[in-house]
């Protein structure tokens, strides 16, 4: 404990003295020197309370000067003075956390004198760049001479100085004389107790350090993004684009962590608060992990029914928390998210080890990878409980573990990378043999054929696929080309639009101006369609009499949709002439877009559109009924 010169000649005056008796007698000054003696011992235990700043040569801890008062009537400086002296108690010995949702809490610490022989500037540091709200009171002589207000909540340009933490300059302490130094937090998250003092040349080497270990860290993301991008645009597995996803929302989320974001990206709580960054990308980094393991396990294909189902809950309620971020309280979202965060990493630590269980090969890496990361998780919750000692590590554990773990699932992924080439080499293998035996049976069979026979075969496939009438695919074909296009869709995990159609009143038509005009009105929709709809991947078919069919491979909803009202209108701007009749006829139509994920239900999508076809001629006729399917 840091003391004055003058306490250290009190200490030593603070010996042993020998006592003279004469019999059972005690002399009167005896009993005085020993009075005195007491009195000087107490007097140097009150002073080692007092910090004595000529003594701090770089950086002086302050955990035991500082003393807390949680006493929620003081807001201001003169009810902090007023705080009875029973109410302040020391800080607990090695924790870095007073707890979450701690409330208002106040802080305070005496300094014996500032010394007039100090070589450097001295700081009071706060290290944690997450406090809402900090009043800082600088008080000698019982008048106040110099106050901070600052915090995430009020703007970044108010720090006193230029950092990712709070720094608060003591230069307008008088030398020579005794201070006191208060100051308040208000913050619903973590309370963290980084406190200390700090040269100016030392705080400088902080922050340098700080900040080389950042480069290093997000040096080491961006290297690796960079590698798997690469690999991403070579191989095109969109497993790599998910843990490029992850691997940004851990980047994000560690910036926002270490105070950066709020520096450099959203420096003045304005549209985006700091606590409102924290959350979000909690809850993104949560969620696109989730999606991440899902796509790169494979779980729908290598695991259970159990697994599936617990997979798929999680994947909904992390992205329900992503969309639920901003309107649940701060402090309670913390709460909710970091649970869930535990929850997250031991599914995946979880699902790595069942998939070792069953000879999955990349799954060693992907469990140890999980693994190594709820270590550190666990360090670091265990740190906040102050169930472990504190550690100067403390503030960059999930970092170091992300980093990690990052990779780990690097190399497991190469690990992947490796089995499924292994599996197409013993396919190729295999196939090699068949295939030699297919092109020799095909060469034979293509010498037998003649050039008559294959273009009778052309003429009767365009007959047996076309509708006579129109032009347009007959029912028999677009049943074949819908099923090849929806299980396509499935595979590529891409859009699907389905679009029926059908001409409003044509039985009024037909039964008024006849069976011809009927048949010039089937003819003339086969073109419109053709034309309005103009693209090469497009099925167009006529469904059945007046009902026609077109679907949309890899079309979105507003592609979609923008196709139909451009074919309604095509209609509606159409006058179709016959001899002396001059009609214009109109069509209704049901859209439906989905992204299919079920092989099965083919069927279901026609159905839905044909359902909004009907809807489309309840509501008036001449118009798109349109309501977007659920897309994965």
């Amino acid at each position: 404990m840091e003391t004055h010169s003058h306490n250290k000649k009190v200490e030593r005056s603070c010996v042993p003295m020998k006592i003279k008796t004469r019999g059972l007698t005690v002399s009167r000054r005896i009993l005085r020197q020993l009075s005195v003696l007491i009195t000087l011992c107490l007097a140097c235990f009150a002073n080692a309370d007092g910090v004595n700043l000529a003594g701090i040569q770089d950086q002086l801890d302050l955990e035991r000067y500082v003393q807390q008062s949680q006493f929620s009537q003081s807001e201001s400086l003169s009810d902090a003075l007023a705080i009875p002296e029973s109410d302040w108690s020391r800080l607990p010995k090695s924790s870095r956390s007073l707890g979450r949702d701690h409330g208002p809490t106040w802080f305070r610490f005496k300094i014996d004198t500032v010394g007039s022989d100090i070589e450097h500037p001295l700081f009071l540091m706060l290290d944690y760049p997450h406090y809402d709200y900090i009043d800082v009171y600088l008080v000698q002589n019982n008048t106040l001479v110099d106050s901070f207000f600052t915090g995430d909540q009020r703007g970044f340009d108010s720090r006193p100085v230029n950092q990712r933490t709070y720094l608060f300059p003591l230069k307008s302490l008088q030398a020579d004389a005794p201070a006191e130094v208060y100051f308040r937090i208000n913050t619903p998250g973590p309370l963290l107790i980084p406190f200390s003092l700090v040269t100016s040349e030392q705080g400088a080497i902080n922050d340098r350090n700080v900040s080389l270990g950042l480069g290093v860290y997000f040096g080491i993301l961006l290297i690796m993004f960079a590698y798997n991008a690469f690999i991403l645009g070579a191989l095109r597995d969109s497993a790599y684009f998910y843990y490029l996803t992850y691997m940004a929302a851990v980047a994000i989320h560690q910036a926002t962590l270490q105070g950066l974001g709020f520096q450099y990206l959203w420096p003045d709580s304005g549209f985006i608060s700091n606590n409102y960054a924290v959350a979000l990308s909690s809850a993104l980094m949560q969620g696109t992990a989730v999606v991440f393991v899902v796509r790169f396990i494979r779980l729908y294909d290598n695991y259970g029914l159990f697994e599936r189902i617990a997979g798929t809950t999680l994947l909904v309620y992390s992205w329900l928390l992503v969309a639920g971020s901003p309107f649940m309280d701060y402090s309670s979202f913390l709460t909710v998210v970091n649970v869930t965060g535990a929850i997250s990493v031991v599914a995946g630590l979880y699902i790595g080890v069942v998939g070792w269980y069953k000879n999955v090969p990349y799954a060693r890496l992907f469990a140890a990878a999980w693994f190594v990361y709820l270590i550190f998780i666990g360090w670091y919750l265990l740190e906040l409980a102050s169930i472990l000692p504190a550690s100067r590590l403390g503030e960059h554990i999930l970092a170091i573990g992300s980093a990690l773990e990052l990779a780990l699932l690097s190399i497991a992924f190469a690990d992947r990378i490796n089995h499924e080439r292994d599996l197409r080499l013993r396919s190729q293998s295999k196939l090699m043999d068949v295939q030699i035996a297919m092109n020799a049976e095909l060469e034979e069979k293509v010498r037998m054929r003649t050039t008559e026979l294959e273009e009778a075969n052309r003429r009767l496939a365009i007959l047996s696929t076309t509708d006579g009438l129109t032009g347009l695919l007959n029912r028999r074909r677009f049943d074949e080309m819908y099923e090849q296009a929806y299980l396509e869709a499935c595979r590529n995990n891409a859009p699907l639009a389905v679009l029926m159609i059908d001409i409003d009143h044509f039985k009024h038509l037909n039964d008024e101006y006849g069976h011809r005009f009927g048949d010039i009105c089937l003819i003339e929709a086969g073109r419109l369609i053709k034309n309005a709809i103009d693209d090469p991947d497009a099925i167009c078919a006529r469904y059945g009499g007046e009902e026609f069919v077109v679907i949309l491979p890899n079309a979105n909803s507003d592609q979609a949709r923008q196709k139909a009202e451009s074919l309604r209108r095509a209609f509606e701007g159409h006058v179709i002439k016959d001899q002396t009749v001059q009609k214009v006829m109109t069509v209704s139509i049901g859209l439906t877009v989905e992204q299919p994920v079920d092989r099965e239900a083919w069927e279901k999508l026609l159905q839905a559109a044909d359902t909004l076809l009907y809807t489309a001629k309840r509501n008036g006729r001449n118009q798109v009924a349109f309501i977007k399917q659920a897309v994965c």
